[in-house]
């Protein structure tokens, strides 16, 4: 990678541009895209990573491969970000955050075939209906406004929500479109399977209930 990036330097350089300012914006690119997962083209603050990352593609492809990861994202997209080689045995979000974020994939799915995208490929959406929507296709208590709060921080931090506040207990969302990267159909399958274990336990236990009645 050092060799790779020493490379680019020189390059630059014998093209009567800045080497020094080119390796300064590519640690810095390199050190954004990994906090962040994906960054937008459109962000404040992140324009110059952005055109460094688009410039020096194969640079950060050989980069983050090494660290196993895939950079995604086409020009048209106006995104760039990191999905893991190979997943994980063991995922370390709870119960609540994996469903919310599927709830998320799900709804922005259906909305995008709806034609109702946004600039930038954004869906909106008001977070009563979110948690709704929650409710409804997991069959299962919505998460406390504080715990929603903190859940969907962490999604905004890895760029996959925007977050308009408008009171204490409402407020607007808008999904970004690296959810469908993040949370592929395969995936998506899974928030089917868990509602219809939950469905069938309920109703098991509803049964029982009868029959010692």
């Amino acid at each position: 990678m050092l060799r790779d990036l020493s490379k680019l330097i020189d390059d630059e350089d014998s093209e009567n541009g800045d080497g020094e300012l080119l390796e300064k914006e590519l640690r810095q690119a390199a050190q954004q895209l990994w906090r962040a997962q994906f960054i937008y083209e459109n962000d404040w603050g992140m324009k110059t990573a952005y055109e460094a990352l688009r410039r020096h593609t194969g640079y950060f492809e050989n980069l983050f491969d090494a660290l196993g990861y895939r950079v995604v994202g086409r020009p048209n997209d106006g995104y760039i970000g990191l999905i893991a080689i190979d997943l994980p045995p063991r995922q370390s979000m709870k119960l609540d955050e994996s469903l919310l974020l599927l709830v998320l994939r799900l709804h922005y799915e259906e909305a995008f075939t709806r034609f109702e995208a946004k600039e930038f490929g954004e869906i909106e959406v008001e977070s009563e209906q979110i948690l709704q929507i929650y409710e409804d296709r997991t069959h299962r208590e919505r998460p406390n406004f504080g715990r929603v709060k903190e859940i969907l921080s962490g999604f905004k931090q890895r760029g996959l929500v925007r977050i308009v506040d408008q009171d204490d207990k409402n407020f607007t969302l808008f999904l970004r479109p690296a959810l469908p990267i993040v949370i592929s159909k395969d995936t998506l399958g899974s928030l089917e399977e868990f509602v219809a274990r939950s469905t069938a336990a309920a109703t098991s236990v509803d049964t029982e209930s009868e029959v010692e009645a």
